[in-house]
């Protein structure tokens, strides 16, 4: 098979896919305005649900995580981590339990998710728990991280966590140690908890500007340590909600592109009409603008945002051209999670994980999917 589509920064090129591989590709020369765009496919280290899914919800089973694959597809996404959020012990076992039998079930599944992201309990219970029920928030603990790691079947990848709680660091040293990228989110500490953390072996920002209190010191607090930081990267919410333009910007600028890490932190009413839903127990709000606020609205619960969007939102809003953009939402997520399957550049002997777009102001318009070498957008 063969696709002859424009690569940003550098031209019309055709790209040969044998099997599951990309076999070739040969650069044909300029831009060619009519011709569509090629991506690797779009890596999303933060979703928690899309399309009526709750990957934290109680009424979760293999079944209906498999069927959020087309939805993804056709935003562009071809690698993802689902994420739950803040609950119980319990209950976070039992749905880590039902992603692995999801993996089990259905192989485009299993290679499409290459890890699950954990974000809570280990949560600052305080001004940054944001949607979190910080009831249910605790220190970190080795061992309790041990067991719901064993019910991943050992495929916890990430972890969001606030460094300033009891035993943070010490966890953070295991946790690295295990393989396992550590993420500092949700969290009130004060610098030289960052600066600790860091040391310990936390490497990027979940979220970064988010998760914080509204109100924060203008010297000591979490952000500045955290954008001083070469050892972070930073994942972004840009959906034009969760982040003003200028502070974009200045992500963009200080971390350079290859720390920037776009992500929708979608939640399951994601795609869904405007109006109220639950989320853990808790009462949330899809507004008509396409914001997730809780329901007393002194919060927002994370986003309907699609990658698609992402990629065109943080292209206007930081001023990068397009190839950066894209780099946000492909490569550069696929080298933080440096696992085998994902796709980190159009070049031979990569994985067929390609996205055919056309650039437009809002979202980029998605022609099609390929999935391992498979058309999965538009079906065939």
């Amino acid at each position: 098979m063969e696709i002859t589509a424009n690569m940003a920064g550098r031209g019309l090129a055709q790209i040969e896919i044998h099997g599951r591989q990309i076999a070739a590709v040969r650069v044909l020369g300029p831009l060619e305005p009519q011709a569509p765009f090629a991506s690797p496919g779009f890596v999303d280290i933060q979703i928690n649900g899309f399309a009526g899914l709750d990957f934290s919800g109680s009424e979760l089973n293999p079944s209906a995580a498999v069927s959020v694959l087309p939805f993804l597809w056709k935003a562009g996404v071809t690698t993802f981590c689902p994420t739950l959020i803040t609950n119980s012990i319990e209950q976070l076992r039992k749905n880590f339990q039902i992603l692995e039998a999801a993996r089990r079930l259905d192989r485009r599944f299993a290679e499409a998710v290459p890890c699950v992201h954990l974000e809570g309990p280990y949560l600052s219970p305080g001004g940054a728990h944001g949607a979190h029920d910080p009831t249910l928030m605790r220190p970190p603990q080795w061992e309790e991280f041990s067991a719901l790691q064993r019910a991943a079947n050992g495929n916890i990848g990430i972890v969001t966590m606030a460094p300033e709680l009891p035993g943070a660091f010490d966890f953070i040293r295991q946790a690295a140690a295990a393989g396992v990228i550590v993420a500092l989110g949700h969290t009130d500490a004060a610098p030289e908890h960052i600066h600790q953390a860091i040391e310990a072996g936390a490497t990027l920002s979940t979220h970064f500007g988010n998760g914080c209190p509204n109100l924060i010191h203008r010297h000591q607090n979490p952000l500045w340590a955290q954008l001083a930081e070469d050892r972070l990267s930073a994942s972004l919410i840009c959906d034009g909600f969760h982040l003003p333009p200028d502070l974009v910007r200045v992500v963009y600028r200080i971390k350079g592109i290859e720390r920037c890490i776009l992500i929708t932190d979608a939640v399951h009413v994601a795609g869904l009409a405007p109006g109220r839903y639950s989320m853990v127990g808790r009462g949330i709000e899809l507004l008509p603008t396409g914001q997730v606020v809780t329901e007393d609205r002194q919060a927002m619960a994370g986003s309907a945002l699609t990658m698609n969007r992402a990629v065109a939102v943080f292209e206007r809003l930081a001023q990068a051209t397009l190839a950066e953009a894209l780099q946000a939402a492909s490569t550069n997520p696929a080298r933080l999670l440096r696992r085998e399957g994902i796709t980190t550049e159009i070049e031979p002997g990569q994985p067929a994980n390609l996205v055919i777009f056309r650039p437009e102001p809002e979202a980029l318009r998605i022609e099609a999917v390929f999935f391992m070498g498979d058309r999965v957008y538009p079906s065939a």
